[in-house]
């Protein structure tokens, strides 16, 4: 039994802890608003008051300069926009942010 029970007690410290949720992209807005909320082609969209978004799920399988825009043409123009930890350059930004006009 103690056997049994300090096993059980290895086998519970070897375990990794949790690791949180990859977030699969990000934005932020510049201007920021209300809270919003809004699933985008596979994403899940939460805006805060201060214009900080982020995003989980995979997504539809589509060019990160596509899913920019969609993502403007709904929230409003972006001062960052990144995808699988990789951000847009100004210039990227600057043609994506062309959608909301």
């Amino acid at each position: 039994m103690l056997l049994l029970s300090l096993f059980a007690a290895a086998l519970t410290v070897a375990q990794p802890a949790p690791q949180p949720a990859a977030l699969d992209a990000a934005a932020s807005l510049a201007q920021p608003g209300e809270a919003r909320r809004l699933i985008l082609d596979g994403r899940s969209w939460s805006c805060g008051p201060d214009g900080a978004c982020v995003a989980r799920g995979s997504g539809a399988s589509q060019p990160v300069m596509r899913e920019c825009r969609r993502f403007v043409a709904r929230f409003g123009a972006v001062t960052r926009y990144e995808r699988d930890g990789v951000a847009l350059s100004t210039d990227e930004l600057a043609r994506c942010n062309a959608a909301a006009n």
